[in-house]
C-alpha cells in the first residue's frame, strides 16, 4: 500500500483529477487493465489507459497482428497492426467499466474513430453510462488502420474540430495523444491546448515495416527502445516552448532510467507500455524504483520533472 508521504511525493493533477502515481499503463497493452489484477500492485499505478474505443464493434485486422524487432536476439521493440479491436462503446460501457472500476487506480478511456463527430459520440455514451472514466485520452494519431486517427492527427483543422467537439462534451480531463511527427507537434499542442485540452500522451507508435521471409512485408506501428530518443526530443521541444506543459512520455520505457530521462525532460507522468508485455510487473518495479530513488534525495517528483533542461547542452537542430 502507499502511504501518505509517497502519495504527496508522487502524486500529480490533471484539471483537478489527482493521481497518485506518474506511472501509468499505457493503451493497448494490458488487455482493458483488471486482466493483471492479482499480478500487479494497482495502487502503485496511477492509472490504466484502456483500449481504443469507437462507436461501434470492430474486429480489427487479420493476423499475422503483432511483429518482434530483435537486435542480436534481444527483443526491443515490437511492430503491431492490431486495427482498433473493440465492442463498441456502449458495449464497453456495460461489460468492461464496472469491472475497470473495482480497480484501485483511475481510468482513462482512449477513444478514436473514423470521422471526427465519432470521438464526441463515445465521450458522451461513457458520460451518460453508470461508470464514466475518469479522463480520455484522444487518439488523434493511430498509424495501424485504414481508418484512424493518423487522419486526423496531421491535420490542425481536424485537430481542432475534434478537441473542440469533446471538451463541450465533458467535463473531466483531456489528454491529447499524439505521433512524434516533431515538426507540427508545437503547432497541435497549441490548437489543442486553445479548445481546451488539459495534457499530451507523447507519442503513439511510429509507422514502420519488417521484412518476414513467410508473410512478406508487414507495416504497422513501432513501438519499444527505438522510440525513446524520438520521442524524448519530442517532449523536450514541447516543455522548451509550453510553460506548465502536462506530458505524459510514452515511448521505450522498460525500466526506471528509461522513466526518469523523461522526467528530466519535462514529462508530469509516462506510460508503460511494450515492457509490460516482456514482464507485467514492469509498471510496478519502476514505482518502486522510483520511489526508492526520491525517498535517499528527498525530493519529491515534482522537483525533479524538467531539471534535465537546465544542465544539459544539446544541439538545437
Amino acid at each position: 500500500m502507499v502511504d501518505v508521504w509517497e502519495s504527496d511525493a508522487l502524486s500529480f493533477e490533471i484539471k483537478g483529477a489527482s493521481f497518485s502515481s506518474p506511472i501509468i499503463l499505457a493503451s493497448g497493452t494490458a488487455g482493458y487493465g483488471y486482466e493483471l489484477e492479482g499480478i500487479l500492485d494497482f495502487s502503485k499505478i496511477g492509472a490504466v489507459v484502456t483500449k481504443g474505443i469507437s462507436p461501434k464493434p470492430r474486429d480489427g485486422n487479420p493476423s499475422p497482428r503483432i511483429a518482434e524487432f530483435s537486435v542480436k536476439g534481444f527483443q526491443i521493440a515490437l511492430l503491431n497492426s492490431i486495427g482498433l479491436q473493440n465492442p463498441g462503446a456502449r458495449a464497453f460501457a456495460k461489460d468492461h467499466m464496472p469491472k475497470l472500476k473495482k480497480i484501485p487506480t483511475k481510468i482513462i478511456a482512449n477513444v478514436f474513430g473514423e470521422k471526427e463527430r465519432d470521438y464526441p459520440h463515445v465521450i458522451k455514451v461513457l458520460e451518460n453510462s453508470e461508470n464514466p472514466p475518469d479522463a480520455y485520452e484522444l487518439n488523434l494519431s493511430c498509424p495501424n488502420t485504414q481508418k484512424g486517427g493518423i487522419e486526423f492527427g496531421v491535420n490542425p483543422k481536424s485537430v481542432q474540430r475534434i478537441v473542440r467537439l469533446c471538451r463541450k462534451s465533458t467535463s473531466r480531463p483531456i489528454l491529447v495523444k499524439f505521433s512524434p511527427f516533431s515538426e507540427i507537434l508545437p503547432q497541435l499542442v497549441r490548437i489543442s491546448l486553445s479548445e481546451g485540452a488539459d495534457a499530451f500522451t507523447i507519442s503513439n507508435t511510429l509507422p514502420s515495416a519488417l521484412w518476414d521471409k513467410k508473410y512478406g512485408f508487414f507495416k504497422g506501428g513501432m513501438s519499444g527502445y527505438p522510440l525513446k530518443p524520438v520521442v524524448l526530443r519530442c517532449v523536450i521541444e514541447l516543455c522548451e516552448r509550453f510553460e506548465d506543459i502536462k506530458i505524459i512520455g510514452c515511448g521505450g520505457i522498460y525500466n526506471f532510467d528509461d522513466a526518469m530521462e523523461y522526467f528530466l525532460a519535462g514529462a508530469t507522468a509516462v506510460q508503460i507500455g511494450t515492457a509490460t508485455f516482456l514482464n507485467p510487473k514492469t509498471a510496478e518495479e519502476i514505482y518502486d524504483n522510483l520511489l526508492s530513488e526520491l525517498k535517499k534525495s528527498g525530493k519529491t517528483l515534482r522537483e525533479i520533472i524538467g531539471s534535465g533542461l537546465k544542465i544539459t547542452a544539446y544541439q538545437r537542430n
